[in-house]
């Protein structure tokens, strides 16, 4: 769903996404200057840390062109917070502007986190948090988590998809050189 719909906000210029529901995200592409953000979070002195992805699908193919945080932590005072609990304002700001900036290509495509649980436990972790927020409709066959971690001297990236039966799945993905146009 996209994230203008999802919080009840539309364009009255809107396009036509009656084809957005027609493929499943079946493989993933990460460009470049993402990847490179996604890694820098790796270092941070946040506990835990995850953010937004924003790109657009071709067909089955999804293509992840810009991530960002979760904001400004003083947001979250009070609560006890959760790497995937973001603030809708800041959802809801950034698809908007990158709505309009990109024609209405680029829209809000999923989540990342940084993974920082046991080798035994990571996959397991993962599945058990796509399926814990699918249940709030933040994840389904489009909108994706995508988890990293650091092994080693390896850059390590996982994302997930659910099935329509709630099932969650692997999407093979890949790092491009490829940029914004």
């Amino acid at each position: 769903m996209r994230v203008t719909e999802r919080y009840g906000w539309s364009s009255p210029a809107s396009k036509d996404h009656s084809s957005y529901k027609t493929h499943v995200t079946s493989s993933v592409e990460i460009y470049s200057d993402v990847s490179v953000i996604l890694q820098r979070q790796l270092f941070s002195s946040s506990r835990k840390l995850g953010g937004l992805l924003f790109g657009y699908h071709a067909d089955d193919h999804l293509r992840i062109v810009m991530a960002s945080t979760v904001g400004i932590p003083d947001w979250y005072e009070g609560e006890h917070r959760n790497e995937l609990k973001i603030d809708q304002r800041f959802i809801l700001g950034w698809s908007e502007a990158l709505y309009h900036l990109y024609g209405g290509r680029i829209e809000w495509v999923g989540s990342w986190t940084v993974s920082t649980e046991n080798e035994e436990c990571k996959a397991q972790r993962d599945v058990d948090v796509l399926l814990e927020w699918c249940k709030t409709g933040l994840f389904d066959d489009r909108n994706i988590l995508l988890t990293v971690r650091q092994e080693k001297d390896n850059f390590i990236v996982k994302t997930y998809a659910v099935n329509g039966d709630k099932t969650a799945r692997e999407v093979p993905n890949m790092i491009s050189r490829s940029k914004i146009s």
